[in-house]
């Protein structure tokens, strides 16, 4: 139309059919030219980025894996893209139960799916971990299992055990823990004593745990304990093998601590071997021992400390001549202590027990101190015991000192030991007296004995704890030497002891169960007994009341009668008097029992032929004279 010509570029001429390497130009100068490459990002890495020869840039969802399913982290259903597990990890894919994965993409993985069901019911059915270099971590479950075994750290019947089996070339220190079941427990037994163990090691704690350090080379059993059916996982760490520390146990091996020092263990590696006489419960301890010479005393002072998963706590601590005995305690503290501290410690051997007051505790360090004997404050110690024997031609005697002055030694076997501090007072007889003790701890509640040695806890004559100020009398106590030892929790004002002497009385003999007095049969009465300076021996009838004080009478019927028993007080008053009845002098079954103020009578009750004890009572505050009628009736 315009009469000219018009010369249009056919870049089709230039095209080599990659779209990848650029666009290929025709230039009417140069020729054919090409444009820069494709460059294909679309900066997501939830995608792969290709470029197509023909399409030029693709951009696909990614699936590293290859199984067909969308990465999780980018919106698709496959909960594992690793392509290390070749594609085997998909929604819908078959459960395997032992590989640590959630295979199906359900969220619950190994014995958690229920697809899996564990067979590892008993020994012969024992599960095979595999162990690598150092160990592994491996799936379990309780589910649907019995409870086939016990185990020495304690398990509940209504609970499930899984069973499993591992193999060591070597010896290595080996630690175990299981997680994920609440209330589990886990004992390593040799395999050939599987079923019937014992256990070589277990450990009920949260978390169920215990290292077992030099475990020969072998196989072993683990026995896994759960409350609650339920899956677990455990975990095996095996390191270098190290010597075994003797602090679990009281015997010849325990670790010496004689030269004093710090020392530190982990209490996954102990059990729960003894019972502190001030904790009951328990929980895992461990024990180091001590020596003291023959002709010295010492001081020993203990700190200590705990830790846990979430920080430190103070344990109790005890020492001991015989961890396995409670009476053995020389002295226990509990965590409300900052230390342990005992005064003037004669020769012997002894043991520190160190025990957790933490379920949750996972190692300890104490510091152990033994040295010569401080100087001691007045009445804080036998050495320093207050003289409060009487002057010549005086039946009274007294002293006094100030309790913050005072410390823990060895206390009274009434008293606990918590947060206590006890004092001594001394006294001498030249003859056989009566004595009536009276003390007092600051206006407040302590415990008051008498003994025949200082700090010799057996050798008291008795032991009774009481508001401030409290007296108990002793009949014809013999010559020689007497201590009084008065513990207390409180610790300010003053702490003081008192003696008054008077002639002897004898003892009588219905005072206790070895010299009952005989009601004459078909009929008695006793009309002016007493139960002035008795003391409670027996706990009595199941209508009176603990702590009171008791005489003690028999009769005998030739055959079977009614048997009526009175006791009134004398004089007439408000006081409560107990009546109490049994076959046997000592604890049995109440035939009778009656209390009243004033006055207690047993319903007439028919009683076969034989020997029956009856057992009078009153508090100590109440103790006094009474009357006492016996009457048989057909």
């Amino acid at each position: 139309e315009t009469n000219s010509c018009h010369h249009m570029l056919n870049h089709a001429m230039c095209a080599d059919e990659s779209a990848c390497n650029g666009h290929e130009l025709c230039d009417l100068m140069r020729g054919c030219v090409s444009s820069p490459p494709l460059v294909c990002n679309d900066e997501t890495a939830c995608t792969v980025d290709e470029c197509d020869d023909t399409m030029g840039c693709v951009f696909t969802a990614r699936d590293l894996d290859g199984d067909g399913y969308v990465a999780g982290s980018c919106g698709g259903e496959d909960c594992d893209d690793d392509r290390r597990y070749g594609g085997s990890v998909f929604p819908g894919a078959p459960e395997i139960c032992d590989n640590r994965r959630d295979d199906d993409c359900n969220g619950r993985r190994d014995y958690d799916d229920p697809a899996c069901v564990p067979t590892n019911d008993a020994c012969d059915s024992a599960s095979i971990l595999h162990l690598g270099p150092t160990g592994g971590t491996f799936s379990g479950s309780s589910a649907g299992l019995r409870s086939d075994y016990t185990l020495s750290c304690g398990t509940s019947a209504s609970g499930a055990d899984s069973v499993f089996r591992f193999h060591l070339d070597a010896a290595h220190d080996t630690r175990v823990t299981v997680s994920g079941a609440s209330s589990a427990a886990v004992a390593l037994r040799p395999f050939p004593l599987c079923s019937a163990g014992p256990d070589d090691k277990c450990n009920a704690q949260t978390p169920a745990a215990f290292i077992r350090r030099s475990l020969p080379a072998g196989d072993w059993a683990l026995i896994v304990h759960t409350n609650t059916p339920g899956s677990f996982d455990v975990r095996i760490e095996l390191t270098d093998p190290t010597s075994i520390p003797p602090v679990d146990r009281c015997d010849a091996a325990t670790t010496d601590v004689s030269t004093g020092g710090t020392f530190i263990g982990n209490f996954e590696e102990t059990t729960d071997d003894y019972t502190l006489s001030c904790h009951s419960t328990g929980f895992l301890d461990a024990a180091y021992t001590f020596t003291i010479p023959p002709g010295v005393l010492r001081d020993v002072v203990v700190t200590g400390t705990t830790t846990t998963a979430t920080g430190s706590a103070i344990p109790y601590l005890a020492i001991t001549s015989d961890c396995a005995s409670a009476a053995a305690t020389v002295v226990c503290t509990t965590p409300s202590a900052s230390m342990l501290r005992r005064r003037s410690l004669g020769p012997g051997t002894y043991y520190i027990l160190v025990e957790a007051s933490d379920a949750a505790a996972r190692s300890w360090s104490i510091n152990v101190s033994i040295t010569d004997p401080a100087p001691r404050a007045v009445g804080d110690a036998c050495s320093s015991a207050i003289e409060i024997t009487p002057p010549s031609g005086m039946t009274m005697g007294t002293g006094n000192t100030t309790l913050s002055t005072l410390e823990y030694d060895v206390g009274t076997t009434c008293g606990s030991p918590t947060g206590a501090r006890d004092a001594y007072f001394h006294f001498h007889l030249d003859a056989l007296q009566d004595v009536s003790v009276t003390t007092s701890a600051g206006g407040g509640s302590h415990s008051q004995a008498l003994s025949t040695g200082c700090g010799v806890r057996t050798s008291e004559l008795r032991c009774r704890v009481n508001t401030s100020p409290y007296t108990q009398t002793f009949r014809s106590l013999p010559a020689g030497d007497y201590w009084i030892t008065v513990q207390t929790t409180v610790a300010s004002g003053v702490v003081s002891a008192s003696i008054v002497v008077r002639p002897p009385t004898v003892v009588p003999m219905n005072e206790t169960c070895a010299g009952p007095t005989t009601l004459a049969y078909p009929t008695d009465s006793r009309p002016l007994d007493t139960l002035t300076a008795f003391v409670d021996d027996l706990a009595g009838g199941s209508c009176g009341a603990a702590g009171m004080v008791d005489a003690f009478y028999q009769f005998t019927l030739p055959v079977q009668r009614h048997v009526i028993l009175s006791a009134t007080t004398v004089p007439a008053g408000s006081r409560r008097i107990v009546l109490t009845v049994r076959g046997v002098c000592g604890a049995g079954i109440d035939l009778m029992c009656n209390s009243g103020l004033g006055s207690a009578t047993t319903p007439s009750t028919l009683l076969d032929p034989g020997t029956y004890f009856v057992f009078v009572e009153m508090t100590e505050a109440d103790a006094g004279d009474f009357r006492l009628d016996f009457a048989t009736l057909p």
